[in-house]
């Protein structure tokens, strides 16, 4: 909601404003009231309001003077001016200040709901550039120095306050986290069904205890980052926070759970899987996947570590050194439960090495080559892998990918990643679609895994390259 303060030396003209819009549909929240400059100022400064509408004519303060030394305050408000006059030399000055309208007394309804229709879809315009610059902030910390951190998370509502920190809460589902009035907070989506909330470290015990009870619906994990303290180091506490938020895949329930990590790795899985492959003895399936579910009952076994193993296996079954699962989301998309993950694992294995079906690639048309490339080209927006096309088009993993570099000198994660990298170019220069909705509508469900990927191929982030080329257009 949209803060607003009312600041009118009349006071039925404020009970009017108040009465004559209804302002909770339309976005906004009326923190306050004042009844003269002074009054109005000092509230500006204790609330830190996001619209003003104020008179003209007050005792002690005008309001051209209290816009002039609110702007002083650098809290970026914005302010209607009223008056029951045509002052239009006055109107011109408010403008010079920056006010964003000027509207006359008795005030007509409509007037005055286009104008704050119109600020609010400003500010939400702002806002969306604002998340996307916390975002690409947080993602290149280095480039960036913490006070210009600190200024995009003030600008969002939370203030940093060194002594108290602040941590991340990762939301896996479509709901909003339903966070408790008085909670200062930053949302920010990072991903299809992702979400991070960036909440003061004091805060976060009455978090948890608030989201204690039950869940909402549409929610299916949500994990809480470390306090961290020093505002470059809030990737951190996001990265942890999302691996705990998924541990509904190992669980099998949803709830809420803090990042806590325990020693563990997967040297022993390896160890089989390399056993396997060299004895091709499918004997050695079942003590692999019986090492897996007594690593998961040791209760160390995350979501990366269930990435990082299906990984292995597909590289030992199909010796894909490309095809990755690049995000936590795509494997909890292919598959419902750890236990799922794991039947797959054990059926890949069996098929494999029972029967060693590799498709020749003499035995395959040009064709074939072709109708993957046209898949890709309709498909490439989807949550598409090598796995998931071999399967749609009837054919062996291992060969489309040797087929890849057979055909088009490049592998099929390079095409793949061609194709959305130039899809997500075009829709930067043509349209105004948020960073994070050309993310998603470019096929990729996690936006850090965009913003890396776009700036490894681009050599500049999504919103340099958007920049760059409004420049360029406006030279033309």
């Amino acid at each position: 909601m949209l803060k607003v303060l009312l600041i009118d030396d009349e006071k039925w003209i404020v009970k009017s404003l108040k009465s004559i819009v209804n302002w909770k549909s339309l976005g906004y929240e009326i923190i306050g009231e004042a009844f003269n400059g002074v009054e109005g100022y000092e509230k500006i400064k204790e609330l830190s309001p996001d619209l003003v509408l104020t008179d003209i004519r007050m005792p002690g303060m005008d309001g051209l003077e209290l816009i002039r030394k609110s702007n002083e305050l650098n809290r970026d408000i914005s302010f209607i001016v009223t008056s029951g006059y045509k002052e239009f030399e006055y109107a011109r000055r408010a403008i010079q200040y920056g006010a964003i309208s000027y509207c006359l007394k008795p005030f007509d309804e409509a007037e005055i709901m286009e104008v704050l229709d119109q600020f609010s879809k400003k500010q939400q315009r702002n806002r969306a550039i604002l998340h996307m610059e916390l975002l690409n902030m947080l993602q290149e910390n280095e480039e960036y120095s913490d006070q210009l951190l600190l200024e995009a998370m003030s600008k969002l509502g939370l203030d940093w306050d060194e002594r108290i920190g602040a941590a991340a809460a990762v939301v896996v589902g479509t709901a909003a986290l339903p966070i408790p009035e008085g909670i200062p907070y930053i949302a920010l989506q990072i991903g299809r069904s992702l979400k991070a909330y960036i909440i003061r470290g004091d805060s976060i015990a009455a978090l948890t205890v608030s989201l204690s009870a039950e869940l909402p619906d549409g929610i299916a994990g949500i994990g809480i980052g470390g306090c961290v303290y020093d505002p470059a180091n809030l990737i951190n506490s996001i990265g942890d926070a999302s691996v705990t938020a998924h541990r509904f895949f190992i669980t099998g329930n949803k709830g809420i759970w803090n990042a806590t990590f325990t020693g563990g790795n997967l040297d022993e899985v390896k160890e089989i899987l390399w056993k396997l492959n060299q004895t091709r003895n499918t004997g050695l399936v079942p003590e692999l996947t019986g090492k897996i579910e007594s690593l998961i009952a040791e209760g160390w076994f995350t979501i990366r570590h269930a990435v990082s193993l299906y990984n292995m296996v597909l590289y030992h079954v199909y010796y894909l050194e490309d095809e990755q699962l690049l995000s936590y989301q795509q494997l909890t998309n292919r598959f419902s439960h750890v236990n799922e993950m794991i039947a797959n694992i054990q059926s890949l294995l069996l098929s494999h090495y029972n029967l060693s079906v590799v498709q020749s690639s003499k035995t395959i048309p040009l064709s074939t080559f072709e109708k993957i490339a046209a898949y890709i080209d309709e498909h490439f927006k989807e949550d598409l892998s090598l796995q998931v096309i071999s399967e749609r088009l009837n054919l062996n993993p291992s060969y489309v990918s040797q087929l890849f570099r057979r055909e088009s000198s490049e592998t099929f994660l390079q095409y793949l990643t061609k194709k959305r990298i130039a899809y997500a170019c075009r829709l930067l220069n043509e349209t105004s679609l948020s960073i994070q909705e050309i993310s998603e509508n470019s096929g990729y469900l996690d936006y850090f895994h965009f913003a890396k990927t776009f700036k490894k191929n681009m050599g500049l982030t999504a919103s340099q390259y958007r920049e760059a080329n409004s420049k360029e257009d406006s030279k033309i």
